[in-house]
Parts: structure tokens; sequence; C-alpha cells
């Protein structure tokens, strides 16, 4: 009776070990399982971010371009007039800016 007692224990305590090792195992598997799943899905994340902020910057230039359109549709002649004649001077004053040579000359040079 007592040897089947320790048999008992004895089968008991390496069926603990068994289950042990074999949780440790699934938890092997499951977890990289788990870390390919968040790969994934971090990815998945990145693209799905771009593309909402793309369709955001998008939807904000459509905004503006018809905030833009409504403004000038509400000018008179003159005022018309007045921002074309303030963009030619942007264009002027930018063509202006490129074509300037901003590179010191030797006289320019200041000696310490």
């Amino acid at each position: 009776m007592v040897e089947q007692v320790g048999k008992v224990l004895t089968n008991v305590g390496l069926a603990s070990v068994g289950l042990a090792a074999l949780a440790a195992e699934q938890m092997g598997k499951a977890g990289k399982c788990l870390v390919e799943k968040g790969a994934i899905a971090v990815e998945e994340g990145k693209k799905y971010s771009a593309q909402i902020q793309k369709r955001c910057q998008e939807e904000a230039k459509r905004r503006r371009e018809e905030q833009f359109d409504r403004q000038v549709c509400q000018m008179n002649a003159q005022q018309r007039e007045e921002l074309r004649r303030r963009l030619a001077e942007l264009d002027q004053l930018e063509r202006d800016i490129s074509g300037a040579d901003f590179a010191p000359e030797e006289d320019d040079t200041v000696a310490f």
C-alpha cells in the first residue's frame, strides 16, 4: 500500500513537471505567435496612420481652396485688382531673391 501511495505521488509529481514543461513550451509558441501578430499590427497601423494623415491633408487643402474661392468671389473689382498688383509684387520679390548673389565679396570680409 505504501508502495502504491509512493507510486501515485511520484506520478503526480512527474505529471506536474510534465504539465509545467508543456505549459512553458506552449507559452513559447504563443509568445512567438503574439510577437508576430504584434509586428503585423504595428505595420498595418503605420499604413493606416499614413492613409489617414494623407486624407486629412487633402481635406484641409480642399477646405483652404474653398475658403479662398469664397473670399475671392466676395471681392469687388477694385479689391481683385489690388490682389493682382500685390501678387505681381510678390512674384517680382521672389525673382529678385532667387537671382540675388548672397556670397560675400573679398573686400566684405572682416579681419579680426
